[in-house]
């Protein structure tokens, strides 16, 4: 019943080799910009253990996705989060350091 080039169809890990990201979007509005138009939007962020997971699911949004009609990307950045502490003696970044 969804179409194949819905955006829930397209991002979906059973459309996507099994791959799933862990993803949460936030509204912002930052009041009106020069020429009187509402500066709002949402700045999406997503967890992956490897960059390339993203890479292949938005490749697949950006070819055929309707929301792209919508949309204007605007920047992105790519981080490291190294994982939790696991006990006493642990530190933030020990596994980098083995």
């Amino acid at each position: 019943m969804i179409p194949a080039n819905a955006h829930v169809a397209l991002a979906a890990h059973e459309n996507n080799g099994g791959v799933k990201i862990l993803r949460r979007g936030y509204n912002f509005t930052d009041g009106i910009d020069s020429v009187g138009r509402l500066d709002a939007g949402l700045m999406f962020l997503s967890y992956q253990k490897d960059p390339a997971q993203f890479v292949s699911i938005q490749s697949r949004l950006g070819a055929s996705d309707r929301l792209n009609e919508y949309i204007r990307h605007v920047g992105s950045g790519v981080f490291a989060v190294p994982p939790g502490l696991s006990g006493a003696g642990d530190y933030f970044g020990k596994a980098l350091f083995a």
